[in-house]
């Protein structure tokens, strides 16, 4: 891995755990796990996401990082999504939109490379009682170097 990968992984991966810590973090803030599949490259993808207070009405921006297991490869994927959710207030509420990733590609044989990204997407949030919303999301890669797709589930916690 080349000194700047590391650089860029580290500066992100510190920045979305520090998105919750920050002292105006609100109550409505939601932090989970993510974990599913991808195609081209075939992975297992484990992760985490921050959903914070909407940015307008029913506007939401989603901060996540995924690493990524499998097809003779690891990937680290830092995505920034902007999400529009339909239905606010309802059991279970659809939602679409897209967002850009930096998304850093480690061949097992050797040999790296970090690119960024853009993706659309779309899923449904199944609202709880408790408090621990339940997601299923399936992305679109519309860039080279991005996984063509990639199918989620998802945990939140408030």
């Amino acid at each position: 891995m080349r000194r700047s990968d590391r650089t860029i992984i580290v500066a992100l991966t510190a920045f979305l755990l520090a998105v919750p810590l920050a002292p105006n973090a609100r109550a409505d803030t939601a932090i989970g796990f993510r974990g599913g599949l991808s195609i081209d490259p075939d992975q297992v993808l484990v992760g985490l996401h921050i959903q914070p207070p909407p940015v307008g009405r029913n506007l939401y921006v989603v901060p996540s990082g995924e690493a990524g297991f499998g097809d003779d490869a690891f990937t680290l994927s830092f995505n920034g999504d902007l999400q529009y959710q339909f239905g606010a207030g309802q059991d279970v509420r659809p939602y679409a939109g897209g967002g850009l990733s930096l998304y850093y590609y480690d061949r097992d044989g050797g040999g790296s490379d970090s690119e960024f990204g853009v993706n659309a997407l779309g899923g449904l949030v199944f609202a709880r009682q408790s408090g621990r919303p339940i997601f299923l999301e399936m992305k679109l890669g519309l860039t080279d170097r991005m996984p063509d797709w990639k199918f989620l589930v998802g945990l939140m916690f408030r």
